[in-house]
């Protein structure tokens, strides 16, 4: 991973992958309290609003369960590398990801035989859960030390897919805002935040590739 990893020096960061992890850089810290901030911040949103991204049909009843697994095995510590912590990550992400690839196929559709109070709804469901993979994504780079500018997947860099998601999100509350076209807000979510979706799950799966290299 030479072309994606860069070396950190004076840190208590393992540069070898294949080490224990035995303790993290101050950055990475921060990406790991950032990241439950948010989460706590989803779980306090669903208590007040458990159906916030609930359309009543069984697809959207559940999402599919994150990949688990058991940290002890006959009550002794389990050993992880910062290798394997990555993939853990990567694994839970591509997971949440690709449950907001049919969630979004699901709200473009249902936005077009509803009035916009429910676009409003489903969106306010939707959009804190896109960011969900993107603090783990965060976290990742801290804790792999990745070049964000300069790994890409065709043609587009960790940075620029974080910047896309900021303009597709600010597209889409316009669109909501203004309550012109629903039609367009539907083509919106299907053509571009489908297609960053899409893209996204390439990159995690790029990354995966990498970090067995």
């Amino acid at each position: 991973m030479s072309d994606i990893l860069k070396a950190r020096e004076n840190s208590p960061f393992q540069v070898n992958l294949d080490w224990e992890v035995v303790t993290l850089p101050g950055r990475s810290l921060e990406s790991i309290m950032g990241m439950f901030a948010h989460l706590e911040s989803l779980a306090a949103r669903r208590l007040k609003t458990p159906d916030a991204h609930s359309s009543g049909t069984d697809s959207t009843r559940g999402h599919p369960a994150l990949p688990k697994r058991q940290p002890y095995d006959n009550g002794v510590r389990e050993r992880i590398s910062f290798r394997d912590l990555g993939r853990q990550i990567i694994r839970a992400a591509r997971g949440q990801v690709r449950s907001l690839q049919a969630r979004t196929q699901e709200m473009q559709s249902l936005v077009l035989i509803n009035e916009w109070a429910t676009a409003d709804r489903l969106w306010a469901g939707l959009l804190p859960d896109c960011k969900t993979p993107l603090f783990e994504l965060n976290f990742l780079e801290e804790l792999w030390g990745i070049r964000a500018d300069q790994l890409e997947v065709g043609g587009w860099s960790l940075i620029r897919h974080w910047q896309q998601f900021v303009l597709i999100q600010a597209e889409v509350e316009v669109l909501l805002a203004r309550r012109q076209s629903i039609v367009e807000l539907s083509d919106a979510l299907e053509g571009h935040l489908g297609l960053w979706l899409k893209r996204f799950d390439e990159i995690l799966g790029k990354l995966d590739e990498k970090s067995l290299a």
